[in-house]
C-alpha cells in the first residue's frame, strides 16, 4: 500500500492487513471508477455544480446503489469531494492528472492486466506467459516493470493513485500465489536454498526468483546467493499463528477475484458475478466463512464477552434466553453462555454453518446450555415475546436494504417487553464517509447481492419503526454495538471493561 505524500509510511503489518483484505478492493474501486467515467462526469471542485448520487448514476449509466457504493468510497480518499448537501466533484489534483493522456494511457493498460494476474501461478510454475482470452501475456514480466521498474508519474498524487490502480491488487495476489505454492510456509520455517524452494512448491527457476524479488520489494523476503528467508521484520509479524491466519485471509480474498474483475458490470446493471443469494452459492461461501471465523475465535471472543459483560451492567443474565440470529462460529451467543452459566442460547444459522458452531461451543463447555435451530435467516419466524435478548451478529450487512424493516418485524416481535436486541455490526459515520474499512467491507456486501452499511440514524429509524424506539450506539475495537429496546428499557451507556483473557 501507497501512503499518500503526507501520511506516515505504513508498518508490514498495517500493510499486510490491508493486502490481505482491501487492497483488490481498492484497484477495483478505481478500475470501475474510471470505466464508468465517474471521474468525468463529475465537476471539478469550486468549478462547477457539485452533482447528486442519483444524478450522477444518470450521467454514468449505472445503478444508484452501486454508484453509492463507490462513492463513498472516493469521498473518503479525498479523491472526491462532498459539500454538505452531498452534492460531488472531484478535486483537483485528481481532476489534473486524469487529463494528462500519457498517464491516463498507463492506468488503462493496467486495467487489461487483472484476469492475466489471476494466473499467476501457473506463470510461476511454467516460467512462461499464460493465455487468456486468446492472448499471451507475460505476467512475470508485468510484475518486474510494475514493481522494479516503475515509470515516473506526473505528481505525487498521480504515483499515488496509479500504484492504488495498478498494484494494490497485484500485491494481493502475489501473495495468494505464494500461500497456495506453500512458499510463505516455507520460508516461515527458516532460510532455504533455491533449489529447495522449486521442490517443495513447483515453480519455475524464472518464476520464483521473480516471487522472490517482489516479495523483497515489498519487505518480506532477503536473499543472499541463491538463498532466502524472511526479514527480521516479517519473520515478528508471521511468527506463530499469524501467517496461518493470513493465508486464510488471501484465501477468502481470493473468492471474489472475478466479481471485483467484473464490477463495472455490476454497478452498471446490478448483474452479480459471485452471487449470495444463490442458495448453493451461499452454503459453499458461509461454510468456508464460518471456517475463517473460528480462526480468529479468541479475537472476536473478547469482543463479545465484552458486549456481554456491557449488557449485565443493567440487566441481569441470570435465567436469560438469549437467540443468536446467522451465529457463525457461534462466538457472540457463547460469550452469554460463558458470562452467565444460566443464560439458555439458542445458535440459529445454516446447518452447515452450525457444524461449526456446534464444534466450537463444545470446546467452551456450553453445549448444556446450547440450542441448535437450522432455518433461513430471510424468512424464518422466530416466535412472539420469547427472548430476553436477540443478537444480529454481522447479519443486517447480509441483507439488501428493502429487507431489514421486515428482519426487524420479526425480530422485534421475538423480543420479551423489556428485551434487548444487540447489534454487532459496521456502522458508518453520519455523513457515509468513512471508516475505510467499513466502506470496503461494505462494497463487497454490494457486489455479492447482499446489503448497505448504515449510521447509527439509520438504524435508529428503521427500529423506531418496530416499536424499538430507544437506541445507543457503542464502539468496539473493529465495530460497533447498537443496542435497542422498547420505551423505558435502561440500556448501558458506555462498555464495560475489557474482560481478562479467556480460559
Amino acid at each position: 500500500m501507497s501512503a499518500p505524500p503526507s501520511a506516515t509510511p505504513p508498518s508490514l503489518a498495517q500493510s499486510l492487513h490491508f493486502w490481505a483484505r482491501n487492497a483488490s478492493n481498492e484497484s477495483a474501486l478505481l478500475r470501475t471508477s474510471l470505466g464508468l467515467g465517474l471521474f468525468d462526469a463529475l465537476p471539478v471542485r469550486g468549478e462547477g455544480t457539485p452533482v447528486k448520487v442519483d444524478a450522477l448514476a444518470g450521467k454514468v449509466g449505472a445503478s444508484v446503489r452501486g454508484v453509492r457504493s463507490l462513492v463513498e468510497l472516493l469521498v473518503c480518499l479525498e479523491l472526491v469531494h462532498m459539500d454538505e448537501a452531498r452534492g460531488l466533484s472531484v478535486t483537483k489534483p485528481v481532476a489534473t492528472f486524469l487529463k494528462d493522456a500519457a498517464f491516463r494511457e498507463r492506468l488503462r493498460e493496467a486495467a487489461r492486466w487483472w484476469s492475466p494476474i489471476g494466473q499467476l501461478e501457473e506463470a510461476v510454475k511454467t516460467g512462461e506467459p499464460v493465455t487468456c482470452e486468446g492472448q499471451r501475456w507475460d505476467v512475470l514480466e508485468h510484475y518486474r516493470r510494475l514493481f522494479l521498474e516503475p515509470v515516473p508519474a506526473p505528481s505525487p498524487e498521480a504515483e499515488d493513485f496509479f500504484d492504488r490502480f495498478a498494484r494494490s491488487a497485484a500485491r494481493t495476489w502475489l501473495l495468494v500465489t505464494a500461500g497456495r505454492l506453500g512458499l510463505l510456509e516455507q520460508l516461515a520455517t527458516g532460510e532455504k536454498d533455491e533449489a529447495a524452494l522449486r521442490a517443495a512448491t513447483g515453480a519455475s527457476e524464472r518464476g520464483l526468483r521473480r516471487v522472490l524479488e517482489v516479495l523483497a520489494h515489498l519487505g518480506l523476503t532477503r536473499t543472499e546467493g541463491t538463498t532466502s528467508g524472511f526479514t527480521d521484520e516479517a519473520r515478528q509479524v508471521l511468527d506463530g499463528k499469524a501467517l496461518p491466519y493470513l493465508l486464510r485471509s488471501f484465501s477468502v480474498s481470493a473468492q471474489y477475484w472475478e466479481a471485483l474483475e467484473r464490477l463495472e458490470e455490476t454497478v452498471r446493471h446490478e448483474r452479480f458475478i459471485l452471487d449470495l443469494k444463490d442458495a448453493e452459492v451461499s452454503r459453499r461461501f458461509y461454510a468456508d466463512n464460518s471456517n475463517q471465523i473460528t480462526a480468529v475465535f479468541a479475537s472476536h471472543f473478547q469482543l463479545s464477552r465484552r458486549a456481554a459483560a456491557t449488557l449485565a451492567q443493567v440487566r441481569p443474565l441470570a435465567g436469560a434466553s438469549v437467540l443468536d440470529i446467522g451465529t457463525g462460529s457461534g462466538v457472540w451467543g457463547v460469550a452469554f453462555a460463558r458470562t452467565e452459566p444460566t443464560a439458555h442460547v439458542t445458535y440459529f444459522d445454516q446447518e452447515v454453518v452450525l457444524q461449526q458452531a456446534r464444534r466450537n461451543v463444545e470446546q467452551l463447555k456450553a453445549l448444556g446450555q446450547a440450542r441448535f435451530w437450522p432455518g433461513n435467516l430471510f424468512t424464518q419466524d422466530f416466535g412472539e415475546a420469547a427472548y430476553d435478548f436477540i443478537i444480529l451478529p454481522q447479519v443486517l450487512n447480509v441483507l439488501r436494504p428493502e429487507s431489514l424493516p421486515d428482519m426487524f418485524r420479526r425480530v422485534a416481535r421475538a423480543l420479551k417487553p423489556e428485551g434487548i436486541l444487540v447489534i454487532a455490526e459496521y456502522v458508518l459515520h453520519e455523513r457515509r464517509d468513512g471508516p475505510l474499512d467499513h466502506l470496503y467491507f461494505g462494497l463487497r456486501r454490494f457486489l455479492t447481492n447482499e446489503g448497505d452499511l448504515l449510521s447509527h440514524s439509520e438504524y435508529a429509524a428503521l427500529l423506531a419503526d418496530v416499536g424499538l424506539t430507544s437506541t445507543v450506539c457503542l464502539p468496539l475495537p473493529t465495530q460497533e454495538l447498537v443496542l435497542a429496546a422498547r420505551s423505558g428499557v435502561t440500556l448501558p451507556t458506555q462498555l464495560a471493561p475489557p474482560p481478562r483473557a479467556a480460559a
